[in-house]
């Protein structure tokens, strides 16, 4: 997100795992955050905005914004409808 800090907005890693052409490259952008949200020792509802070197919140928290983490099941359902 900027190379100037160690954080991360996590909707955006799953808007762009859901562009991956494989399962493998899907789960190299999903498998961090899953371990993020299942190991975070800030206990917010999940937060879109993180520290990537800690865990720790950042200052974001339930937002919309985490609809996007469902981007690869909608993409699926598009692309098996067509």
């Amino acid at each position: 997100l900027d190379s100037r800090k160690e954080y991360t907005k996590s909707d955006w890693i799953m808007w762009t795992a859901a562009m991956s052409p494989d399962k493998e490259t899907f789960q190299k952008f999903a498998n961090p955050l899953y371990k993020y949200i299942n190991e975070t020792v800030s206990r917010v509802p999940i937060s879109d905005w993180h520290h990537t070197d800690s865990g720790r919140w950042v200052g974001f928290r339930a937002r919309s914004v985490i609809g996007g983490y469902w981007m690869k099941v909608l993409m699926d359902k598009v692309q098996n409808n067509q």
